[in-house]
């Protein structure tokens, strides 16, 4: 194959229309609801910019692209382009209200969902919906002579999508980015990884995270094939690996959590997989030599159109891998708290510049001029994070600035999980921050004053939490003082809040282990070796001294990420395969040692050493 496509960028909506023959009838995307060739698509889409057209969309507005993982998703997203509108992208499992809050933020002239957001959002909302199903049809029928109005013609210039980010004030921001930067984006991917009809991508991000713009329009304009990951796999390593190697899978993307378990496994010699990409969290893993693809390591963020450096990640060098240098069309620069390069090897902010910048935050002119700078060089954007320029070129990532974190792979500003605490009645103060365990996993953590003497546990909380806040910013622990420690100045003394604490060592820790509340009674302790060598394993991971067989690991605050991690460890210790559906339905000791067993029953070697 390997066919010329026109690159998305400056004229961007046509780029599906001018793919020549022999693409058309290739599949552009399977998902859960179906497949689409490049035919279909352009079709499909065409159908739905007319249908937004007749609604009232005018060229610049916004529309909220709020459909799930799919090939709906992918032919929304383009229809709104060629509607030569802007998407809002916006998760379909955020909470209903986060939901509207982000419509009535940007303003959107209109919503493309599927039915059950439709049902969701309800008559009274003020917005055009249109729906989609079955792979990106219009539910209510094909419109007349749909795809036939003049396309305006997209300049760089052009907003082409808004994606909301974790807000420091207590509200998400929406992030604006112009087809200039997704341009950059598409043709350095293109370029740097080789791409052509012939290779076969995954879509794995949220539709919410600017990473499903890096996975889904490089593959497009080169007339790829997208995969939609399958929903129970995105965080089942084992399981990911497999599929991955069945749909011979040659250019994916992952979460750096996911990557780094996959990294670790097996993989058979003919895996068509030729580069595996992380981001989102700090990489610590290497690949082993040999391992039959390229894993590359990224860093960017919203702000910066997803991607601003990246790098190579070698097996034969030592420490952590760095975040690269520079893509096409990025300058990266160190700087000091006055905006002064610093010298190579000394640690400073990084600032970005170049045509990847984005346009500044929807509707936030006060922060748009705090974190975007503005001179001869164009607009560069203040990171907030510390890093140094390595003698090879690369930069070390060293920390944030502030109090921003990155919670599995997704950005998380503490005051808006506190703002969000803060409207319970039962807590008169709080304040959340991010905590390392020793398996190196960041965990969300509360410190939490009681209004009137009453506690709630860590379950009520969260699920207080979760009608405003998406699960990834749910606190794993909750730790009760009696106030909040503050500096000499008035402001919150982070470094004086007491550790947590280990929910198994007493009876009056805020377990959110259900029943024992810490209890280590000789019933509750391991009685098998199997229990015995996974034990402490689980303890690691959840950073507790000791758990009981019959405690809850979810509950004790391990979540999707760290059971990816689990199943790894358990797949290296005993050689079995555990999906994560199986930890979600069996979450304790007992119930996971039990089908190590039964996978292990019939082979004659010993149970191993967790040591």
């Amino acid at each position: 194959m390997g066919t010329d496509v026109v690159t998305l960028g400056t004229t961007v909506d046509p780029f599906i229309d001018e793919l020549n023959d022999s693409v058309s009838e290739n599949t552009a995307v399977t998902g859960p609801d179906g497949t689409v060739t490049y035919a279909e698509l352009s079709v499909r889409a065409a159908q739905l910019a007319e249908r937004l057209r007749q609604m009232g969309v005018k060229p610049g507005d916004l529309v909220g692209l709020c459909v799930d993982r799919s090939a709906s998703l992918v032919v929304a997203a383009l229809g709104i382009i060629k509607a030569d509108a802007a998407y809002v992208a916006i998760d379909p499992k955020y909470p209903d209200e986060r939901i509207r809050w982000m419509l009535d933020d940007s303003a959107a002239t209109a919503v493309v969902c599927d039915a059950d957001t439709a049902d969701r959002l309800g008559t009274g909302d003020p917005r055009a919906l249109v729906v989609v199903e079955k792979a990106g049809q219009l539910r209510d029928g094909p419109v007349p002579d749909g795809g036939r109005s003049t396309p305006h013609r997209i300049l760089p210039t052009d907003l082409a999508y808004v994606v909301y980010t974790s807000g420091s004030t207590g509200r998400p921001k929406g992030v604006m980015v112009e087809h200039a930067g997704l341009d950059n984006l598409v043709d350095w991917h293109r370029t740097t990884f080789s791409l052509t009809a012939d290779d076969r991508c995954t879509q794995i991000a949220s539709p919410g995270f600017d990473a499903a713009v890096w996975e889904i329009w490089p593959c497009l304009a080169a007339g790829a094939s997208l995969h939609i990951v399958p929903e129970e796999l995105r965080l089942d390593p084992v399981g990911l690996r497999d599929w991955l190697v069945a749909e011979a899978i040659s250019v994916t993307f992952l979460p750096t959590a996911v990557a780094d378990g996959l990294i670790g496994l097996g993989w058979p010699k003919d895996c068509s997989l030729r580069f595996l990409l992380t981001g989102g969290d700090a990489l610590t893993r290497r690949p082993a030599p040999g391992l039959g693809f390229t894993v590359v390591n990224n860093y960017g963020l919203s702000e910066t159109t997803v991607v601003a450096t990246s790098g190579v990640v070698a097996s034969d060098e030592e420490g952590a891998p760095s975040i690269g240098r520079p893509i096409a069309g990025v300058v990266a620069e160190v700087l000091d708290e006055n905006l002064q390069p610093v010298e190579p090897g000394v640690a400073g902010e990084l600032i970005i510049g170049g045509v990847a910048v984005g346009r500044g935050y929807l509707n936030r002119p006060d922060l748009t001029a705090e974190r975007f700078l503005y001179g001869d060089g164009g607009r560069r954007y203040r990171t907030g994070d510390r890093v140094r320029l390595r003698p090879d070129g690369a930069f070390e990532f060293l920390g944030r600035l502030d109090d921003q974190l990155s919670i599995r792979g997704v950005r998380v500003e503490p005051g808006e999980v506190s703002a969000a605490l803060h409207s319970h009645p039962a807590i008169a103060a709080s304040v959340a921050v991010g905590i390392d365990s020793p398996a190196g996993e960041r965990q969300l953590v509360a410190y939490v004053v009681s209004a009137d003497g009453q506690q709630p546990d860590g379950r009520e909380l969260n699920g207080f939490l979760g009608a405003f806040l998406p699960e990834n910013m749910l606190p794993s622990k909750y730790v009760w003082i009696d106030e909040l420690p503050l500096t000499a100045h008035g402001k919150i003394d982070r470094d004086a809040l007491p550790a947590p604490v280990d929910p198994t060592a007493s009876p009056t820790t805020d377990s959110l282990a259900s029943g024992t509340k810490g209890q280590q009674s000789s019933e509750l302790r391991p009685r098998t070796p199997t229990e015995e060598a996974i034990a402490p394993v689980l303890a690691e991971l959840l950073d507790v001294a000791e758990i009981g067989v019959d405690q809850n690991f979810f509950l004790l605050g391990g979540h999707s990420m760290l059971g990816a991690q689990l199943i790894v460890r358990l797949e290296y210790l005993f050689d079995v395969e555990i999906s994560l559906r199986y930890l979600f339905d069996h979450p304790t000791l007992a119930e996971i040692a039990a089908e190590v067993d039964s996978q292990t029953a019939e082979r004659p070697a010993a149970v191993p050493s967790a040591g």
